[in-house]
């Protein structure tokens, strides 16, 4: 009797840690095409499954932690950003941690305020700088391509957005 209790007791334990191998396998996300369809699965659009999206760039705050930048649409749709924060588990895998909502700074362009920092997500060609205050002193960014994506560590007192001639955009 005791036998058959020891077995159901080791068969039940063996049980218990190929499920929990499994869970931890299956919520794994590996590769650019496994981020994209987990931001298909998390960001609330009617179309998820169907739009155009693509990583418009990343924020990093240690070796692991990112913020992806997602944009879905295309030249005859709005091209809206989702944030969505992963942690690297190890060579090109993730783990889906929290997605987020931007806030809109002007016409697309949007900052989330993320890890006591601020992550810039600029997809105008017309903001050519980014002018940010905070305690570290005053900083101008070039912004290079489009979308073009920034992370200030700090928290900023102050940013604007500014255009070729050096005037803030609205």
């Amino acid at each position: 009797m005791k036998k058959r209790i020891l077995i159901c007791v080791f068969v039940l334990l063996v049980v218990i840690c190929l499920i929990s191998v499994f869970a931890v396998q299956s919520s794994k996300i590996v590769g650019e095409e496994g981020l994209i369809a987990k931001a298909r699965k998390e960001i609330n659009l009617a179309e998820a499954d169907t739009i155009e999206m693509v990583i418009a760039g990343k924020s990093t705050i240690d070796r692991n932690t990112h913020l992806f930048w997602f944009i879905t649409g295309n030249e005859y749709q709005m091209n809206r950003p989702h944030p969505i924060e992963f942690v690297e588990l190890e060579n090109n895998e993730y783990k889906f941690v929290k997605t987020y909502k931007p806030l809109l700074r002007g016409q697309d362009i949007y900052v989330l305020e993320w890890h006591n920092g601020y992550s810039f997500c600029i997809n105008n060609p017309k903001c050519k700088t980014i002018k940010i205050d905070d305690y570290a002193g005053v900083e101008e960014i070039e912004v290079t391509e489009y979308p073009f994506i920034y992370y200030n560590v700090l928290l900023p007192h102050e940013y604007l957005f500014l255009d070729e001639n050096g005037n803030e955009l609205k």
